[in-house]
């Protein structure tokens, strides 16, 4: 019988029974923008013509789409592109049958778009695991991963694992794990994902790590009604009487919880045109003297329009007097102190705060557009401009003084810097405990970050996003050792949020557990829809920040345009839900216990 199938092998060309084989392997892809599928089968071919590839068939969803012959297969792979109307769920079945024996069956999921890499739950026990979850549609690729632990007593709990994870499907979620943690008391777990790093408490005893829960908060509504608001005072008068500013240029008052209906002030008919869909100008500042109400002057800063060639509008500082009803401030006291003509209309700053000394700080940005490329080496980095830097001035001048300790005061640069070095300083604070100043810097594509900002530092922009570089040929022009810049105290990517938003270190009585955090947020993780988030920061050792997570009690699906402190060091969250400075979805919200 074999010597027939021999003889008959040899005479048609049709391989022997013993040595057909089916299909050994098939791929399959489907690219959802041009709706094509590709089919490829690495087949075992004894005669070309004999034993192939000869019908396909798919299947959408269970239904026969379409079947396709052939009558060649020139080599050991077979591959071919088909035209499939599909869909981000639907499910595509393809069997490829052989001419001489058998067929191979593979199913795919369409999915489409881009891959949204997020850390999961992170539980203990015998150590430590971590869900990675990809809950985009796009397949996720080579995502690098870490887990770290530090802590323990006596410091004693040191350990770490990494990896990467080769695919990770839309939809799809997978484990890595750190093996068994030896040792006893409190530690901490950084989990880093690609660019995305969270930090996490937890307790060994032995062998047997128990998380510990992430603090959680209350946001209490304390007053509503606002258009934008994005900042707020409390002078130290001894009232329960705030103010808040909002960005369409009118400064509201609450008394025990109540709107006022008349304005503090209202400065809208000095502002440039607002686009009402989204804009970064407006009033934008508020701060009182330190010495009100003996001395009864504030503070604003708001976009003004301007007659400057080249210029989009300037930021003005100006200062006002409180009128003899603490509810109203006289409209017709304003002195001008400072204007800065701003050539783009994003990233212009506006935070007020008085420091030590009684001297007023400012915060001015870049002068907007994308990677400050205004003049040859951008502004961040010119310090003979008041963009891009912390102001330092003395507001009992005429019409300010400045600080004779300022840092370049007697040498080349202007002598109202502080500090310089910054993109988009969007809320800076001193913490009243320390005096050391926190500030969040908005980045440009992919890092957020807070420094402590010290006088006459360099904070790096637009040489550095962060700790990353951005354009190393200008720090070479301008001779600059990176070593020099100052770096933040932490950062994080744009898979976490999109736009920091810098608050306060905690010094209340509501939250002990956050008692000496600093307390800061983002103000959204996409433009649409809103999606703000808190932190805050622990210094665990010297010089050593770890940045955690705030849970709201209910969920926080807001826009965070700011935050403020009372008179008791409390802190007021500012948020709205709409993109730009319109309607009336903002209010203001007390950090409570949950």
């Amino acid at each position: 019988m074999l010597a027939i199938l021999l003889i008959l092998s040899a005479c048609t060309g049709i391989a022997p029974v013993s040595e057909a084989h089916p299909p050994s392997e098939m791929d399959l892809s489907y690219d959802l923008e041009n709706q094509t599928l590709t089919v490829t089968v690495t087949h075992v071919t004894i005669e070309p013509q004999s034993h192939r590839v000869y019908l396909v068939e798919v299947e959408k969803n269970g239904e026969l789409y379409l079947d396709r012959e052939y009558d060649e297969q020139p080599d050991n792979t077979f591959t071919d592109t088909y035209n499939v109307e599909a869909q981000v769920g639907d499910v595509l079945t393809v069997t490829a049958y052989c001419s001489l024996y058998g067929s191979v069956t593979k199913s795919l999921s369409v999915s489409g778009g881009e891959p949204d890499v997020r850390i999961g739950d992170v539980s203990g026990g015998i150590g430590v695991s971590v869900s990675i979850a990809n809950i985009g549609d796009g397949d996720a690729r080579t995502i690098d991963w870490s887990i770290e632990v530090q802590g323990g007593l006596l410091g004693r709990v040191n350990r770490s694992a990494g990896g990467t994870v080769d695919t990770l499907p839309g939809g799809s979620e997978t484990t890595v794990r750190l093996g068994p943690i030896i040792g006893f008391g409190p530690f901490t777990i950084t989990v880093r994902v690609d660019d995305v790093e969270r930090s996490y408490r937890a307790f060994v005893v032995l062998f047997y790590t128990v998380m510990l829960p992430e603090v959680s908060i209350g946001l209490e509504t304390v007053a509503e009604g606002f258009t934008a608001p994005v900042a707020m005072a409390d002078p130290p008068d001894g009232e329960t009487r705030f103010y808040v500013a909002e960005q369409d240029g009118v400064i509201s008052v609450v008394e025990n919880g109540e709107v006022l209906d008349e304005p503090f002030l209202d400065l809208s008919d000095r502002l440039v045109d607002l686009n009402q869909a989204y804009d970064e100008r407006g009033l934008l500042g508020l701060a009182f003297h330190p010495r009100y109400p003996d001395d009864r002057r504030f503070y604003v800063y708001y976009s003004a329009p301007s007659d400057m060639e080249d210029m989009d509008h300037e930021s003005v500082l100006a200062e006002y007097q409180v009128s003899d009803d603490p509810a109203k401030a006289d409209p017709a006291s304003e002195r001008i102190l400072l204007r800065i003509g701003e050539p783009e209309g994003n990233h212009n700053g506006g935070q007020l705060a008085f420091g030590p000394g009684g001297y007023l700080y400012v915060g001015v940005g870049d002068g907007g557009g994308a990677g400050d490329k205004h003049g040859d080496i951008g502004n961040g980095q010119n310090v003979s401009t008041l963009l891009g830097s912390v102001l330092r001035i003395d507001v009992d001048g005429d019409p300010y003084d400045i600080p004779a300790d300022n840092p370049f005061v007697g040498v080349e640069g202007r002598d109202e810097i502080y500090a310089y070095g910054l993109r988009n300083p969007w809320r800076f604070s001193f913490d009243g405990a320390t005096e050391r100043l926190f500030l969040a810097d908005v980045g440009q594509d992919k890092w957020e970050e807070v420094d402590i900002v010290e006088k006459g530092g360099n904070y790096g922009w637009r040489i550095m996003e962060g700790t990353h570089m951005y354009d190393a040929a200008l720090a070479d022009d301008l001779g600059i050792n990176i070593s020099e810049l100052e770096m933040p105290i932490n950062e994080y990517s744009h898979e976490v949020g999109r736009s920091i938003t810098g608050g306060y270190v905690y010094r209340g009585s509501e939250l002990p557990n956050l008692y000496g955090t600093y307390v800061f947020g983002d103000w959204s993780s996409s433009f649409v829809p809103p999606r703000g988030s808190l932190f805050y920061l622990e210094e665990r050792e010297p010089g050593r920040w770890e940045r955690f997570t705030l849970e709201p009690a209910e969920p926080f699906n807001r826009y965070l345009l700011g935050f403020g402190q009372d008179e008791n060091n409390e802190l007021y969250v500012l948020s709205s839900t709409s993109l730009g400075p319109a309607g009336t979805s903002g209010d203001m919200r007390r950090v409570v216990a949950p």
